[in-house]
């Protein structure tokens, strides 16, 4: 089903080199809530599974992972890896979609948002990747 028509909310995934970043929307897709960090330490079957567990417990009816395209719109190295790791979350997560959008910069956005309203470095590394999860999502949800 197109995602138009699907009801139910969206959880938007940023990929970082050490952490996932997650933010999920409110069921009219409306607003961008960040959701929670985690680390992928583990194996992306432990990873998937416990995004399938989220989006089971909250209702998620589609999957928007950022990718991080270079500046000619083209694919980079980083941007091919999360793809692939896209396509595999997808198998594992069964009749949740999963589809891309252009991130570029969204974690520097993200780190100068909280720098602008004063979150400390040592802290800022903690919550960047959600809030660049939301920026991923916003940009998402207004381009629907």
């Amino acid at each position: 089903m197109p995602d138009g028509m699907t009801k139910g909310k969206i959880l938007a995934v940023d990929f970082g080199n050490t952490h996932v970043g997650l933010a999920l929307s409110d069921v009219d897709r409306q607003v961008a809530f960040p959701y929670m960090t985690m680390s992928y330490f583990c194996s992306l079957v432990k990873l998937f599974a416990k995004l399938k567990s989220i989006c089971d417990q909250e209702n998620v009816a589609l999957v928007v992972m950022g990718v991080p395209l270079g500046e000619n719109g083209l694919l980079t190295p980083q941007a091919e890896r999360i793809r692939a790791i896209g396509k595999k979350m997808e198998d594992a997560l069964g009749n949740i979609e999963v589809c891309f959008i252009d991130e570029a910069f969204s974690s520097f956005e993200a780190n100068q948002f909280l720098e602008n309203i004063h979150i400390k470095a040592s802290r800022r590394k903690k919550t960047e990747d959600e809030v660049a999860a939301v920026l991923i999502l916003r940009k998402y949800m207004d381009k629907k």
